[in-house]
């Protein structure tokens, strides 16, 4: 969720709606974060919404960079720098968030790479989401065990 430079953010307010009969699914919710060091950031997500859209945007004291698609890079590559200057795109070449995911585990597997994102990120990651639920007026998702052979 948040690379390992930055520390974990911290859940500022949460509200969403619910799926149509389903009271305890969610159809939307918007976030708004607080980054130690006073940086912010915001989650708008939608599952029902008319147009798929995955971007993610990064503004700066010099100006803005925008990810177009950064769920599916290989349907749309572009990011979009915009500064006082003016706005550039680059195109970072059009390969599955999969290939990246592959190419990682497999640098890991043969060369003992560290691999970018790991257990800690991970509980982390649902920490937020599940405080992002709960201020939103919504359960946490359901937890799993798995069995533990032994």
């Amino acid at each position: 969720m948040v690379p390992r430079a930055w520390s974990p953010p911290r859940l500022v307010t949460a509200r969403g709606g619910a799926w149509h009969g389903a009271p305890e699914v969610d159809e939307w919710l918007d976030a708004d974060l607080a980054f130690p060091g006073g940086a912010t950031g915001s989650a708008r997500c939608h599952m029902a919404h008319e147009e798929w859209r995955m971007s993610f945007r990064v503004i700066g004291s010099r100006g803005e960079a925008t990810a177009m698609n950064f769920v599916q890079p290989h349907l749309d590559d572009r990011v979009v720098v915009r500064t006082s200057t003016g706005e550039r795109t680059e195109e970072l070449g059009k390969r599955s968030s999969y290939t990246y995911q592959l190419e990682a585990y497999a640098a890991h597997l043969r060369h003992g790479t560290p691999l970018p994102l790991d257990a800690e990120d991970a509980l982390t990651t649902m920490t937020l989401i599940d405080a992002c639920y709960r201020a939103a007026g919504f359960p946490p998702r359901p937890r799993t065990a798995l069995p533990v052979p032994g």
